[in-house]
């Protein structure tokens, strides 16, 4: 498979939540797994279906990240979103 990345990444595995909002706008919240994160976005591997465009919050710990979902993909019985960052938010 051709990599057409242009950051590196940082594996990481943690438990997050994530929050965003459904099409009506009824707030949601769900557990989910942090597979890696770059500078300008994470990876986040979730039970639920999110769609494509939806503004989303990941939070573990201490630290919370908030962006929009460019990629999804079914692996099984689960999700792997792409969230790229909004402006201006650091990841470390």
């Amino acid at each position: 498979m051709d990599e057409k990345r242009t950051e590196s990444r940082i594996p990481l595995m943690a438990r997050v939540d994530v929050l965003w909002g459904d099409t009506d706008g009824t707030p949601r919240v769900a557990p989910a797994i942090l597979e890696d994160k770059s500078a300008s976005g994470l990876s986040v591997r979730i039970n639920t279906s999110i769609r494509v465009g939806a503004h989303v919050t990941v939070r573990w710990g201490s630290e919370q990240v908030s962006g929009i979902i460019t990629n999804s993909r079914r692996n099984k019985a689960e999700y792997v979103i792409g969230v790229k960052r909004e402006p201006g938010e650091e990841l470390v």
